[in-house]
């Protein structure tokens, strides 16, 4: 089997085009941010004096999390040379050894009550929710982000004080579950645990420590890998990123040899993602879920889309299924997800990071605010860019493989190689070669997708090389001196359909994800510091107003000077010009359009006219919305759990309550007139009480029923201008019915 080994990232530098931008832009905020913020949730849970941190989700249980973030991020860029970020990595290590040293355990953690959390486990008392331990939000997803953090100053900054921090986080993790039943493990792992045993599995690589590798394997979540190593897809309705960095475990697993059944369950996953559940970006997910594989209708009508979490670690999981099968579509879906999505996700001036990128024609992103928010994706923001060049590069005996081109310098033994590109906002590229000494050996340069193949082309020295039937462009010389090779990459523009087989089409040319600007409504295109101020909330445009395609549109796209693709007018629509969407910023925009692929675009609208008309009689009078079941719409609307279980039947998430559970409805204008409360059908009866404050507001027996059904609560006479409901249900001893979700509405619905 095929081994390609990546070169390591301080062997590459970037030096320019639009990969080098990002990462210097990506440095910068990371170097913006103060350690002592950064270090107070760690100095507070270990007893150290210190100031106030940031807030956020660095105030509301995930405390600590970006410090982890900006560890590997900095570590990256220290790998490749940035003395800054060196000094700012020893910077934040000292302060977690002096924590660390505090508690004398090995310990390190910003996590809430984080010290007395593993007591209470070593006592015995394990309170699993999805996203909640022991009343801690996700905290060994918490704690993995600065063991990574600690684990990356090490491998990639070279730092001999990470070396001694890892080595005793590591072995205090060891000791820690050494004395955990298995079943108990299991019991831990229902509640998201990020990419803990990739991390520990990651330390075995780079150390030989048997013991991290032998919990690494014991912290795979066998709820996952079993039906995945069974040839089963049971991803339907999961939170997405609560799974990805579970496989890239698997994947380290198997590349590591510890069993096939981590290499099966990975490769399952990787074709149920890539095939059936990936959009034109190499994004995936919808409100941080998977939708059904069979209906993507949800991609492309909600305001959250694609999560920016969710590729970068879909990056790490090709990167390493490359290294374990050495398939090339791992390289190309790498390219297509940093060239789309992830160069889009920060913007070029001020370093603010998307969340969702929404797919539904005309509407817009909002990018973090540098000292709000911090949020998972704005620490994975910062990381992915440091990044860009950690599988650009194979080699192997005699060979060197260009697996992406970006703008940059390598150090490959004695040689040096240089790429002079702008893909991909341009299309050809230069590649220089300087030996000291002539010498014989291979470079090999991955044929990008979206070029004309039989036009690609290598010059070099008067002769012309083409690609071989391999998808590689192979050059075997003996080289002498400084030697330039021009690459010609002609681009082809072509059309990407939603993977559901629905009526959606996405267009790309070359390397180029193409995306049309609209000049309106304006937008506020910065976050909010709000709980859900992630979510871009400007106001949804209607689906029937997005130009309708047919396949002669789409024959009739044709390339300008200026680098826009025109779709010229037709009978049934206005012109369409596209531009790249890794450059489009802060304007509404159409990424996925509206496609009547046997020609009939008035019925296509026709069918968008009604999909809109039935939204309008809910969301066009919803103020505020939690979904039942989902970690983030949950965690945005502070539900308190108590005596709860969730699920996902019927396409739809639901969370079923004993005892009362509270959570909070925002209502910024004061304008709420009812609140509407749905529920999926049941085998038994049930009975729901809602309270507002402490009065009863609803009292209703639940009959066994098929189907969805709700109720409808007036508030006026709780109309006192509020901002803000406290609302509480429970179910008595029956418990309530499946609850899908509760939404404050304007108006009730008629």
């Amino acid at each position: 089997m095929t081994r390609a080994e990546p070169l390591p990232l301080g062997a590459v530098t970037l030096t320019s085009g639009p990969f080098a931008r990002a990462q210097q832009r990506a440095l910068r905020t990371a170097l913006e941010l103060d350690p002592d913020r950064l270090l107070a949730p760690y100095r507070r849970e270990s007893g150290v004096p210190t100031g106030p941190g940031y807030g956020g989700w660095e105030t509301e249980g995930l405390d600590g999390h970006t410090l982890g973030h900006v560890l590997s991020a900095l570590s990256a860029h220290a790998a490749g040379g940035s003395a800054s970020a060196r000094d700012r990595v020893e910077l934040l290590l000292t302060g977690l050894r002096e924590c660390q040293m505090t508690l004398g355990t090995g310990y390190i953690g910003g996590v809430p009550d984080g010290v007395a959390l593993w007591h209470e486990i070593e006592g015995g008392w394990i309170e699993p929710q999805t996203f909640d331990l022991d009343g801690r939000w996700v905290p060994l997803y918490n704690l993995h982000k600065v063991l990574t953090g600690v684990i990356d100053a090490t491998v990639y900054a070279e730092s001999a004080l990470g070396r001694t921090i890892a080595t005793e986080f590591v072995a205090w993790w060891i000791r820690v579950f050494a004395p955990i039943s298995d079943a108990d493990v299991d019991l831990i792992l229902r509640t998201e645990s990020g990419g803990l045993a990739a991390s520990l599995a990651r330390w075995a690589d780079h150390t030989g420590d048997e013991d991290a590798a032998t919990l690494a394997a014991r912290l795979a979540v066998r709820a996952l890998w079993e039906p995945l190593a069974a040839g089963r897809d049971p991803l339907d309705g999961l939170h997405a990123n609560a799974q990805i960095p579970l496989v890239v475990g698997h994947a380290v697993l198997a590349r590591q040899g510890r069993g096939d059944e981590f290499a099966a369950a990975a490769r399952t996953f990787w074709e149920s993602v890539t095939q059936h559940r990936t959009t034109v970006i190499g994004g995936n997910s919808v409100r941080e879920h998977f939708p059904p594989r069979d209906d993507w209708s949800s991609m492309f009508t909600a305001r959250e889309g694609p999560e920016t979490c969710n590729t970068v670690n879909m990056v790490e999981l090709a990167r390493e299924l490359y290294r374990l099968d050495g398939k090339l579509e791992h390289l190309a879906f790498i390219e297509r997800a940093l060239s789309a999505h992830i160069l889009s996700m920060q913007h070029p001036d001020h370093g603010g990071i998307v969340y969702f990128t929404s797919h539904r024609p005309g509407h817009h992103r909002v990018y973090s605010r540098s000292e709000t928010g911090f949020w998972c994706c704005m620490g994975t923001g910062l990381e992915a860019p440091a990044r860009f060049a950690a599988s650009a590069f194979s080699t192997g005996p005699g060979q060197l493989d260009v697996n992406m081109l970006l703008g940059s310098r390598v150090q490959w033994g004695d040689a040096v190689v240089e790429i002079e590109t702008e893909r991909p906002i341009g299309d050809d590229a230069l590649l220089h070669v300087t030996v000291p000494n002539p010498g014989a050996f291979v470079v090999r340069v991955r044929v990008p997708e979206g070029v004309d193949a039989e036009r690609v082309e290598a010059h070099i020295a008067g002769a012309v090389h083409g690609p071989g039937p391999d998808g590689w462009l192979r050059i075997d010389r003996e080289w002498h001196g400084r030697t330039t090779v021009r690459l010609v990459l002609p681009p082809v523009i072509r059309s990407t359909e939603a993977p559901d087989g629905s009526g959606w089409v996405s267009l790309v040319d070359g390397p180029r994800v193409l995306a049309e600007r609209l000049a309106g409504p304006p937008v506020d295109p910065l976050a909010t510091d709000a709980r859900m101020g992630h979510i871009a909330r400007g106001a949804l445009l209607p689906l029937a107003d997005a130009p309708v395609l047919t396949p002669e549109d789409l024959t009739a796209a044709r390339r300008t000077d200026e680098g826009t693709v025109i779709l010229p007018a037709s009978a049934t629509r206005r012109e369409v010009v596209l531009e790249p969407f890794a450059s489009l910023h802060d304007d509404r925009y159409v990424l996925a359009f509206p496609y009547a692929r046997d020609g009939d675009a008035a019925g296509r609208r026709a069918d968008l006219a009604a999909e809109d008309a039935r939204a309008d009689a809910v969301d066009a009078r919803t103020i505020d919305v939690v979904t039942f079941g989902q970690q983030q719409p949950e965690s945005d609307h502070a539900l308190a759990l108590a005596d709860s279980e969730s699920g996902y039947d019927e396409g739809s998430h639901w969370r079923r309550f004993g005892a009362g559970s509270t959570f909070v409805l925002q209502d910024w204008g004061a304008a709420a007139a009812t609140m509407r409360i749905g529920w999926l059908g049941d085998t038994s009866p049930r009975r729901l009480v809602v309270r507002i404050d402490e009065d009863v507001a609803a009292d209703v027996r639940v009959a066994p029923t098929r189907g969805q059904d709700a109720i409808e609560i007036d508030l006026s006479g709780y109309a006192d201008g509020r901002a803000r409901w406290s609302i509480t249900v429970s179910g008595a001893e029956a418990g309530t019915p499946r609850l899908s979700e509760a939404r404050l509405m304007s108006a009730p619905i008629v």
